[in-house]
């Protein structure tokens, strides 16, 4: 055999194991991205704990519901609530970021449509969500902070990123104290009035409360360029209007 034909004989022999391993690498990094049979039920069982918990705690006070109540409603062993949440604190302050994650998603508009048609959709949404879960909604998001302050703080960012997402919308400087101000009042009067509407039985239809509450914000506008005369509201209370048929 000559030289040149040996040399190739070795790199045809010492690159197949080498194709060999590629191949296996690659199959275990497949195998790890899939989820297993145990992670699957896992992640299950805990939404599970989680629904059973916000239903809860919608209902009753935090004193009043036991670890017991929400694994007897999850179907699962009470040991499980220990080991995804470590106690029924835990389970409490995770079911509450997981209702903010859902209120936050359910009011999320979609970005088409004038800036006053984005804010009306958002703030439809936003009524509709808390009416179709009004236990939620008075006992947990608009609870007041005097209750459970860490509870609070957790729907409390849910506000300030609905006020951030609306000086973005109508190109408003959130950095202006004048304007976090105003805007704070107006986030709070729309807390108030949703109390209100909820625990009367929803007097007045959605589309009434939704034009309101523009109005509540026009009018804080307008307060936030009072306290703040280098602040100009106008392009976004134009923005505000009701839009064109």
């Amino acid at each position: 055999m000559s030289k040149t034909r040996r040399i190739l004989f070795i790199e045809l022999r010492s690159s197949r194991p080498l194709a060999q391993d590629r191949s296996v690498t690659v199959g275990d990094a497949n195998l790890a991205r899939s989820p297993t049979r145990r992670q699957t039920q896992a992640k299950l069982t805990r939404r599970k704990l989680l629904e059973a918990a916000v239903e809860h705690f919608s209902a009753r006070h935090f004193d009043d519901v036991a670890a017991s109540d929400i694994t007897e409603t999850a179907g699962v062993a009470q040991g499980l609530l220990f080991h995804y949440f470590e106690n029924k604190r835990g389970i409490y302050l995770e079911a509450l970021r997981d209702a903010a994650t859902r209120l936050a998603a359910a009011t999320s508009p979609v970005a088409a449509g004038s800036p006053g048609t984005q804010f009306r959709r958002m703030l439809h949404a936003h009524l509709a969500y808390l009416s179709d879960h009004d236990d939620l909604a008075l006992r947990l998001v608009l609870g007041g902070s005097g209750g459970d302050p860490e509870a609070w703080e957790i729907f409390d960012q849910s506000r300030w990123h609905t006020i951030e997402w609306t000086c973005q919308l109508l190109k408003l400087d959130l950095t202006r104290p004048a304007l976090r101000l105003m805007l704070r009042s107006c986030a709070g009067g729309l807390d108030e009035a949703t109390t209100y509407w909820l625990k009367n039985g929803r007097p007045f239809d959605s589309d009434a409360m939704v034009e309101v509450v523009v109005e509540l914000l026009v009018t804080s506008l307008r307060c936030a360029a009072q306290l703040d005369p280098e602040i100009d509201v106008s392009d976004a209370v134009a923005k505000l209007a009701v839009p064109k048929a």
